[in-house]
């Protein structure tokens, strides 16, 4: 006996309740540092590299403050891996990781720089438009 359009309809269903499961507990939402603090779960946070605090590499741990950018409240950030080359001409750092005791431990960074090609794509649309 071969199964019915129902089961087969019940079988894909079911796989996709599974993957939309699967994708929600993944998801590693941004939120701010206030809600961050609290999440007790990964997230992400965003913020400016605080450069009077300065950063701070012994070990293999590198310690840094994050601004955030509304509200400027600063979160110390602890990371376990060495600083990404990039890291000192950031406009923008993106930490994912979880806050544990007073201080957000990074296990990935996401670091935006200023393009060296800013300048010139804007040149070219001046140029485009005339």
């Amino acid at each position: 006996m071969k199964p019915g359009p129902i089961v087969a309809l019940v079988v894909i269903l079911g796989s996709l309740g599974f993957g939309a499961r699967a994708l929600v507990a993944n998801l590693t939402p941004y939120l701010p540092f206030a809600e961050a603090k609290t999440a007790g779960r990964t997230v992400q946070v965003m913020g400016k590299l605080d450069k009077a605090a300065g950063v701070h590499q012994d070990g293999g741990l590198l310690r840094f403050t994050l601004i955030e950018k509304t509200t400027g409240e600063k979160m110390p950030v602890a990371f376990k891996q060495a600083k990404p080359s990039s890291f000192d001409q950031a406009i923008e750092i993106t930490a994912i990781g979880e806050y544990k005791g007073d201080v957000f431990a990074a296990d990935n960074l996401l670091v935006k720089c200023p393009s060296k090609y800013q300048g010139k794509e804007a040149e070219e649309k001046s140029y485009a438009a005339k």
